[in-house]
């Protein structure tokens, strides 16, 4: 750990690590900490969807209040020599159960000559402690392979330089919901991408699909992972069914 608070704390990510779970193409990024000093601008244009059911209801993510200790250490580690990647941790606490219950968020922030790249771990995730819980308990930290997220859960307010990232290689599951480029044009999308799309905005191309059951496949794992509601996935099967 190189800096915390009551509320925030960063670590420095070795290179092995950082390198062995981010995506590909981000993990081949050689870092500069020069950039690092966009960071508040970039995380106050995250949005993060708070509604279950409405897909219109979004706040930023990172408070407000926490920003000034975010460009501080900003600024403190853009003289750093030796460019490192960091681990932001923040909770914020349950209004009802202060001592107990906290939403916890956790990102990598890799910075280059030309700008950023922000990897989420953790969005706002509900954790609750049997006991009144400790700065040791909630900063706990298990890395894991950053991978897609299939759900809208981030708005990018900067329509300028940022987007969602989006593997160019993948076939299928190619968007990075929970992955934010900053001013990097040979990873930024084209079109560039401010949300992850609806599901009626997503174009699957059929060369994809070999059959039938294979969509009946791949619409009953949307289903496991709460990706549609129960209608739309007898909707959508039943137009399936029709297809034999």
């Amino acid at each position: 750990m190189v800096d915390s608070s009551a509320s925030l704390a960063f670590f420095e990510v070795e290179e092995e690590e950082w390198k062995s779970i981010f995506p590909r193409e981000i993990s081949k990024l050689t870092t500069n900490s020069k950039n690092f000093t966009q960071l508040t601008n970039v995380l106050k244009s995250i949005q993060y969807k708070r509604g279950v059911l409405a897909y219109e209801d979004w706040e930023v993510l990172v408070p407000d209040t926490y920003l000034p200790e975010i460009q501080k250490f900003s600024e403190k580690i853009t003289t750093n020599p030796e460019p490192k990647v960091y681990l932001c941790i923040f909770k914020v606490d349950d209004i009802l159960s202060p001592n107990v219950k906290i939403l916890k968020t956790s990102f990598y922030i890799l910075s280059t000559d030309e700008g950023l790249v922000i990897l989420f771990h953790e969005m706002n995730t509900n954790i609750s402690f049997q006991t009144q819980y400790s700065f040791e308990d909630w900063v706990i930290f298990h890395p894991s392979e950053i991978k897609p997220i299939y759900r809208p859960e981030l708005w990018l307010r900067d329509k300028q330089n940022t987007s969602l990232y989006k593997d160019k290689v993948a076939a299928k599951n190619a968007i990075y919901g929970n992955v934010v480029i900053f001013n990097l044009p040979e990873l930024i999308p084209n079109p560039p991408l401010f949300r992850y799309p609806k599901e009626d905005e997503m174009v699957v191309p059929t060369e994809q699909w070999k059959s039938v059951p294979e969509k009946l496949k791949a619409l009953e794992e949307m289903r496991k992972n709460h990706l549609i509601t129960d209608e739309e996935y007898n909707r959508k099967k039943t137009e399936l069914l029709k297809e034999f």
